[in-house]
């Protein structure tokens, strides 16, 4: 039975991975996507993290990524899970809170949208 169990989840999980590919339009109005979240920058530009990832813009509008989802802090700052697909949470203190922990978001993690 743990099997079984065990092996719905490892299906569940590479499943929503593979679902969360996003697309947006850009400036000009063309379909842009990426293998994770996507988002643009403050200069219009659309960046997308990789599979299971996030994507979020900072206080000063640029795109910040992580392997997994990201949530931002009562400072303005973004941290996102350690683990792809990982959820990312703002708790009751304005701290974020992470699957497998936490990483501060970074601009080296994000590619732009295709």
């Amino acid at each position: 039975m743990n099997r079984v169990i065990g092996t719905f989840l490892i299906v569940a999980l590479a499943i929503s991975i593979g679902a969360n590919a996003d697309c947006m339009k850009d400036q000009k109005g063309n379909v842009v996507c990426g293998k994770g979240q996507c988002e643009v920058d403050q200069s219009g530009k659309i960046y997308c993290a990789d599979v299971g990832g996030g994507a979020m813009r900072d206080q000063y509008a640029k795109v910040q990524c992580g392997v997994g989802y990201c949530a931002k802090d009562d400072s303005g700052h973004i941290w996102c899970s350690k683990a792809p697909g990982g959820g990312a949470a703002v708790d009751s203190s304005g701290k974020v809170k992470c699957l497998g922990g936490c990483n501060e978001g970074s601009p080296s993690l994000c590619n732009e949208g295709q």
